[in-house]
């Protein structure tokens, strides 16, 4: 009878692992990373892929045990009081869970497309069963809880094909503001990754102690967003140099007044 389970055993273990090789060739959901395979959505893909993962792994434990002779009634029982046990103590997974077919189902974002979500900025990664992947722009990778993620804003800079840019440039209270802008204006303007429509504008945000802030905004292509972003940047302090805006600095003024109980010799 014990030779009798053993080949039970050995059976049971090659057949586990023979299935598991044979469903890997056979369904493409189970190798996420191929991404040349374009029939199916790579988000969807890597979703399927940990659904696939743990119901077939559980599909061949339990076709296993039955070959090793436990009861059918057994295994319900088992399995019954198993389930219930970890939907108790996984609750806030199971959450996860459904937050993940409803990200799936409505579409909020795929692999790929840039977004801010939870705070955090960067491409997403990979959407799994419980969370999703965020690679930052330092290759820093991320992981957040889908249930946190659809109880939060989710910005998806990717679903738009055009993206706004924004400086904010302080200028000096000197400075005349209408030849401000319009030098601004055509900073932004003379860039052919600016697109001119929506039109470019600029307008004065607020009056601050010392300085005026300028809001300068403009639109250019998604994938043109950074490389406009940085080229602004790193030209701005000698544009607004050639073009006579001052820039603000830091003054104090000291008040000396005479104290009479001081004798201060002439």
């Amino acid at each position: 009878e014990l030779i009798f389970i053993i080949i039970k055993l050995i059976i049971c273990v090659f057949l586990y692992y023979a299935a598991i090789k044979f469903i890997k060739k056979l369904t493409p959901f189970l190798k996420p990373k191929k991404v040349e395979d374009k029939i199916v959505d790579q988000s969807l893909k890597s979703f399927l892929h940990s659904i696939l993962n743990i119901g077939i792994h559980a599909s061949l434990i339990t076709l296993c045990l039955l070959i090793l002779g436990v009861k059918e009634s057994s295994l319900l029982a088992f399995f019954g009081t198993l389930g219930i046990g970890i939907g108790l103590a996984l609750k806030d997974n199971l959450s996860n869970l459904a937050a993940g077919i409803i990200i799936l189902i409505f579409k909020a974002y795929k692999v790929g497309d840039e977004v801010n979500i939870n705070g955090e900025i960067g491409f997403i990664y990979e959407i799994d069963v419980f969370s999703t992947s965020i690679r930052t722009y330092n290759s820093d990778l991320i992981i957040v809880p889908n249930g946190v993620i659809i109880s939060d804003k989710i910005i998806n800079y990717t679903k738009i094909p055009i993206r706004r840019l924004k400086f904010v440039i302080r200028v000096s209270y000197d400075c005349n503001i209408k030849a401000a802008r319009e030098a601004l204006e055509k900073l932004l303007r003379d860039n052919p990754l600016v697109i001119n429509d929506p039109p470019i504008f600029s307008h004065v945000e607020s009056y601050e102690e010392g300085f005026i802030n300028i809001a300068l905004k403009g639109w250019t292509k998604n994938e043109n967003y950074w490389q406009v972003y940085w080229e602004v940047m790193n030209n701005l302090k000698d544009y607004l140099a050639e073009n006579d805006i001052k820039l603000p600095t830091n003054k104090m003024d000291i008040i000396i007044t005479q104290d009479s109980s001081v004798h201060i010799p002439k």
